[in-house]
């Protein structure tokens, strides 16, 4: 198969306005990333979104039905908004969006895992917002920790309205986690996993070596050719890990904003659109065509458009 799904992650939760003039905050400025990120050849979209006063993120389901329907108005592109939510939120809360808005797919973050963006707080002596500083260190104090049963409600949540998860693994035993829940039955055949790697403290440094383990890992654990997978690599690891997963046969990677502010050494991308024509001529180079979102739709084995609740 020649055909590389390529998936742009709009603008994140990690990122703040103060790093990047370009990060997209309005509802209509994540439409607009999108649809440019579609245009250049992107299939998948993971949608967050954020206070359009002062663009920190928000779980609002008001603001992801207007992001969500207002891509939809101008492409075809296949919609993942993320199910993480915002800090102190309960579960109900989280699943809010995804239960009114039935998507395509969603993320799906199953294990535990820390987000250590503090260290970048100190590279910044003035911040655009006052809640930037606040809510990177807030991160030194606080893990992503759901609960076995937390799983089980995600999981059932994702079959009843036939929303494919994207599970996102940070480490080698998060692939347990993920067979746990297909021995459950709460899995819809096969599941798409995604490798995170990126520079945060107590994350896996990101590496070629350390890439190829975490793949042979969900061979071993689910099976040759049981699964799709992806990869996104946080920073300046974005393009060298999506060009490696490339090599190594992934049907899926991801670029976009969310992960990188960049589009090469020193050089600030305007949108996301800029890092995924970088991932569609590397792709080009290795004999490789951009998926079209109908073909990535039957690739990944997703519903369709028509029978989203947006």
């Amino acid at each position: 198969m020649n055909k590389l799904i390529i998936t742009s992650a709009t603008t994140g939760s990690v990122h703040i306005p103060t790093m990047s003039e370009y990060l997209p905050i309005t509802p209509e400025q994540i439409i607009e990333d999108t649809v440019k990120a579609c245009e250049a050849g992107a299939a998948i979209a993971h949608i967050h979104v954020r206070d359009p006063k002062n663009g920190k993120p928000s779980p609002d389901p008001n603001l992801f039905r207007q992001v969500l329907s207002g891509i939809k108005k101008r492409c075809n592109i296949i919609l993942l908004p993320t199910t993480g939510g915002g800090i102190n939120m309960t579960i109900a809360e989280k699943l809010i969006p995804i239960k009114q808005l039935k998507p395509e797919m969603c993320s799906f973050d199953p294990a535990p895992f820390n987000l250590g963006i503090f260290q970048v707080a100190g590279r910044y002596e003035k911040f655009k917002y006052d809640w930037e500083k606040e809510y990177m260190n807030f991160w030194k104090t606080t893990t992503f920790a759901p609960t076995f049963e937390l799983d089980l409600e995600f999981a059932r949540t994702f079959m009843e309205i036939d929303t494919k998860p994207e599970f996102e693994i940070y480490e080698i035993g998060h692939v347990s986690y993920i067979k746990w829940l297909m021995d459950e039955g709460l899995v819809k055949l096969p599941p798409h996993v995604q490798f995170v790697m990126g520079g945060m403290v107590g994350w896996m440094l990101p590496s070629v070596k350390h890439l190829v383990q975490l793949h042979q890992e969900a061979v071993d654990v689910l099976g040759e050719g049981k699964f799709t997978w992806s990869v996104a690599g946080g920073g300046r690891w974005q393009i060298p890990l999506a060009a490696a997963a490339m090599a190594m046969g992934a049907p899926n990677i991801r670029v976009g904003l969310e992960d990188s502010l960049y589009a090469g050494k020193g050089k600030m991308a305007k949108s996301s659109a800029d890092q995924v024509r970088m991932a569609v001529n590397i792709a080009k180079e290795m004999g490789l065509e951009p998926a079209s979102p109908d073909e990535a739709r039957e690739i990944l084995g997703v519903k369709g458009i028509d029978k989203v609740g947006f």
